[in-house]
């Protein structure tokens, strides 16, 4: 029987650990709030919302054989993410990643122990290269080891969408910037990828553009609260954001890349569309308490119908 079109995103899976104050911070002392625990990462986040938004995925990653693997596994089959190429690492922690907000959501600091993703070797990817190539696309978020990254662009012959991650992590792609369909920077991520200084609008023009004559076709520079600037070889596209709210910023960077592969996933091409849709999903995702919102396609549609404001460049 034909299995129905499917995305696989390749990545970290993490047990997230958070605490948001109720407060403004005091440093150095023990501040009043909520602490929280659920599964995340950047390649499960992604996953995750594709799920959401009704695309089959799979994720294939690496946990451990501990309690936190197990908590990880339950969730993904709660969330519909299938993991049957995934693999549990007999002996190992599992990825843990905890952070701190601030008193309106957005993050102050983070620790990440990720050892574990480099079990993500290309010889484990090579096992399953068969079933990568036969999916619509592959996600590849920049936790894999740069060995790996590497050879996912060499051998991966389906559009290969990319998440830089973090700057310290966004160097991985350099080397396959020429095999990257799209790709989801944000500011810092885009200057260090082109070594573009971005301070206006016009210099993330210019760097989105560099990024184009890097190979890549295209980009998608998230801007925070000036919006997403999007580009291709024909045209530059900036839509502001649609945010009313913010309770949680941690999740409306893997929301909004999980949009932009939706987008793809229906068939959808024009970039201002895509860039709405992408806008629509972070505002619902920042006004959430999850890192990963109850997010669907009509919650998506129907903000999108209360946000008709664009800005061209």
């Amino acid at each position: 029987m034909d299995r129905e079109p499917y995305v696989v995103v390749i990545g970290g899976m993490n047990m997230d650990i958070f605490g948001m104050p109720d407060h403004k911070i005091i440093p150095r002392d023990s501040n009043i709030g909520e602490i929280g625990l659920a599964v995340g990462g950047v390649g499960q986040n992604i996953a995750q919302n594709l799920a959401h938004l009704n695309v089959a995925t799979y994720l294939v990653t690496v946990y451990g054989d501990d309690m936190n693997g197990e908590v990880m596994r339950h969730e993904c089959a709660q969330n519909h993410i299938y993991l049957d190429y995934a693999e549990q690492v007999v002996g190992q922690r599992s990825s843990g990643y905890m952070y701190i907000t601030d008193e309106d959501g957005d993050m102050l600091v983070g620790i990440n122990d990720m050892k574990i993703c480099e079990k993500i070797t290309p010889s484990f990817l090579a096992q399953r290269l068969d079933f990568i190539n036969q999916a619509e696309l592959v996600m590849v978020d920049a936790n894999l080891p740069a060995e790996s990254i590497i050879w996912l662009g060499e051998y991966v012959t389906v559009p290969i969408f990319a998440d830089p991650v973090s700057v310290s992590k966004a160097p991985r792609l350099q080397p396959i910037l020429n095999k990257i369909d799209t790709i989801k920077p944000n500011r810092l991520e885009a200057e260090l990828l082109t070594g573009v200084e971005i301070k206006t609008n016009l210099d993330v023009e210019v760097a989105a553009r560099k990024l184009i004559e890097l190979g890549v076709k295209n980009v998608f520079i998230s801007l925070g609260a000036d919006g997403i600037l999007a580009a291709n070889k024909d045209e530059v596209v900036h839509v502001g954001t649609f945010t009313k709210e913010i309770i949680n910023g941690n999740g409306a960077g893997d929301c909004s890349t999980a949009t932009i592969i939706w987008c793809r996933h229906q068939g959808l091409t024009d970039l201002e569309d895509i860039c709405r849709r992408t806008q629509a999903a972070a505002s619902i995702a920042l006004a959430s308490e999850k890192s990963v919102p109850d997010i669907n396609p009509e919650q998506v549609e129907t903000r999108l119908l209360e946000n008709e404001s664009k800005v061209l460049i």
